[in-house]
């Protein structure tokens, strides 16, 4: 145990509150998904785990980059793969633990969305950058590519 945690677990435990806290704690979890994530999560370098939940993080060539995307896994079995944002592997699985496939689906759908869009935009910059097409044209599809790439953020962030 950390020692910073022990401290302050030797204190509530002198304090006699330490099993009432806790119950308390695991009572509202089961109502509040956010808390319940916070409790059952489990950080490392390359994925975070909440219960059965897994979501690997996966660098990938992307548009001539690299860039993270991340694998939502239960068990040994990835059930979403490649999604663009942490934010939607996170959202997927808080939808997955509370049984609400549909939004998993709509997450997943919009995660795409800003994917196809993100890659929109290194294309439009590259070609400025390459001086290869008429640079007011570019600089306009980028514009819009960043538009769509932000509404399907936002739809995203809405879901959550």
């Amino acid at each position: 145990m950390d020692p910073n945690t022990k401290a302050m677990y030797d204190i509530l435990n002198k304090l006699g509150s330490v099993d009432n806290t806790s119950r308390i704690v695991a009572e509202r979890a089961e109502k509040d998904i956010d808390l319940k994530v916070a409790i059952n999560s489990k950080v490392t370098e390359n994925s975070v785990s909440v219960q059965n939940y897994r979501i690997d993080i996966v660098l990938q060539e992307f548009a001539g980059k690299q860039k993270k995307f991340y694998n939502v896994v239960e068990g040994n079995k990835i059930i979403h793969q490649e999604l663009a944002l942490f934010e939607t592997a996170m959202g997927v699985v808080k939808n997955l633990m509370s049984n609400k496939s549909s939004k998993v689906n709509e997450l997943v759908r919009h995660d795409h969305d800003y994917a196809n869009s993100l890659y929109e935009v290194y294309a439009h910059n590259f070609r400025i950058k390459s001086g290869k097409i008429n640079e007011d044209i570019a600089v306009a599809k980028l514009s819009n590519a960043k538009e769509k790439m932000q509404h399907a953020k936002n739809k995203i962030l809405q879901k959550l």
